[in-house]
C-alpha cells in the first residue's frame, strides 16, 4: 500500500508557482476572484498551505480527502499539489471553475486528484477520511453534505472564526443523533485572521 508522502518544499514552492499564474491568467476569464482577491492571493496561498501543514500532522494520516466547493482551488489545489499518494475530489459544480481546477491540477502535476464537477450530495465513490471546505457552510451543514461519503473515523478541515468553538458543539449535537462522535483535534491561527479547526467524526459515515 502506497502511503501519503509530504513533497519536498522546493517541489510544491515550484508547483505553487505555476498554480499561481494559473489564477493571474484566468482570473478574469473564468470569473474566478475579484481584483482585490488576486492582489491579496499570496496571503490566500498562505492560508491554503497551512491546511497542508495540519494535514500533515494528522494521525493516523488520511488515505483519501474531498474537497467542498473548490472555487478556485484553496486548498484543495494546494494540497494535491503538497502530498503524492492522497487521492483528493475537488467537487465544484460551476462549470467555469471546474474547468480552471483541470487546468490547475495539471499545472501542479497532482496526478492523485480529480475534479468532480456536480453537486457534492450526488457523488459517489470511496469512502473519504478528510473534507476540506473552505468558506462553504458551517461545520454541521457540511457534515450533511458530506455524511454520505465519510468514512467511520474522518476529520472536517476548515477556517472559522471566533465562533468556531459554536460550530463545534452544533456539530457534536447534529452528529450524536446519528450515534457519531465529534473530538477537536487541532486548532491553528492563521497570519491574517481566523483560525484553522480539524474535527474528527467517529462513527458518521453514511
Amino acid at each position: 500500500m502506497f502511503h501519503v508522502k509530504r513533497r519536498p518544499a522546493p517541489d510544491v514552492a515550484a508547483a505553487l508557482a505555476r498554480y499561481r499564474a494559473q489564477i493571474e491568467r484566468y482570473h478574469a476569464t473564468l470569473d474566478l476572484m475579484s481584483p482585490a482577491g488576486v492582489a491579496d492571493l499570496g496571503r490566500h496561498l498562505a492560508d491554503a498551505e497551512a491546511y497542508a501543514d495540519v494535514v500533515d500532522a494528522l494521525d493516523p494520516a488520511p488515505t483519501r480527502a474531498l474537497d467542498l466547493g473548490s472555487g478556485v482551488g484553496l486548498p484543495g489545489v494546494v494540497l494535491a499539489a503538497s502530498f503524492e499518494g492522497l487521492p483528493i475530489e475537488l467537487v465544484e459544480r460551476r462549470a467555469k471553475r471546474a474547468t480552471f481546477l483541470r487546468l490547475a491540477l495539471a499545472a501542479v502535476g497532482a496526478d492523485d486528484a480529480e475534479v468532480v464537477p456536480t453537486d457534492v450530495r450526488r457523488t459517489a465513490g470511496p469512502p473519504v477520511d478528510l473534507v476540506t471546505a473552505q468558506a462553504v457552510a458551517p461545520f454541521a451543514d457540511v457534515y450533511a453534505l458530506v455524511r454520505h461519503r465519510l468514512a467511520p473515523d474522518a476529520v472536517l478541515l476548515a477556517r472559522k472564526g471566533d465562533d468556531g468553538g459554536d460550530e463545534v458543539a452544533a456539530l457534536a449535537a447534529v452528529a450524536a443523533e446519528g450515534g457519531a462522535v465529534v473530538e477537536g483535534v487541532a486548532e491553528r491561527p492563521l497570519p491574517a485572521r481566523g483560525i484553522l479547526r480539524a474535527v474528527r467524526v467517529r462513527g458518521g459515515g453514511g
